[in-house]
């Protein structure tokens, strides 16, 4: 008598699925050559990707990407997830790279490697605290940090205690923000695969950050 054994089933992809269903996203894998190459994501393989596409409106894209770091126990493998919003028209927004403050040391190493500045909004105290802004154009980046824009860029970033009040998670590379001409990119990498939860608020923060940062950009 033969058994028929149960196809395995991989809980990831079918966490994706169910994600797509909730947030009306399409399977877009023929998009990950792009986005290697339009974002310098590095080497990993990009897989699933999925993707909202409405006329008039800003895409937005999903995706995981497999990651590969070498750290001081030799080399760790991971899991990138990300989400992107990209506008279909003439939008240019001012480049900046934004991530959740990790110290003086870290704010010199960043602005070296970026040849960028670390900016501060000289108005919100807890915002400089905890959140890093780095770009060239400071008086540009300084103008797009409304307070819309700065509470959706603390949710996304700060979630938890503030690097001073809790010890490092072994593992956790910092959430970054990364936004410049028409694209506004989050990316998510933990010692566990990021929470289908999580993806689906980001999604939500990162289409209103979207909104703030084009509203910001807009003359009056």
């Amino acid at each position: 008598m033969f058994v028929r054994r149960r196809p395995r089933t991989d809980p990831r992809a079918d966490g994706w699925r169910a994600l797509a269903a909730e947030l009306e996203l399409s399977p877009w894998d023929d998009l990950a050559g792009r986005l290697h190459d339009e974002l310098g994501l590095g080497p990993g393989e990009v897989a699933p990707v999925y993707a909202l596409s409405r006329p008039g409106q800003p895409r937005l894209v999903l995706f995981d990407q497999a990651r590969e770091r070498v750290g001081p126990t030799g080399r760790v493998s991971g899991l990138r997830s990300c989400v992107l919003v990209r506008a279909e028209a003439a939008v240019s927004l001012v480049s900046m790279r934004v991530t959740e403050r990790q110290g003086k040391a870290m704010d010199l190493i960043e602005a070296g490697r970026t040849g960028a500045e670390r900016v501060e909004t000289g108005v919100d105290p807890d915002f400089d605290r905890r959140v890093a802004v780095y770009a060239r154009d400071a008086d540009g980046a300084r103008a797009l940090l409304t307070p819309p824009v700065r509470e959706l860029l603390a949710r996304l970033l700060c979630a938890g205690a503030p690097p001073a009040e809790g010890p490092p998670v072994r593992g956790r590379v910092a959430p970054v923000v990364v936004i410049g001409g028409r694209n506004a990119l989050l990316t998510l990498e933990e010692p566990e695969p990021v929470a289908f939860e999580r993806l689906a608020a980001a999604a939500a923060d990162m289409l209103g950050l979207y909104a703030a940062l084009t509203s910001a950009s807009t003359p009056l």
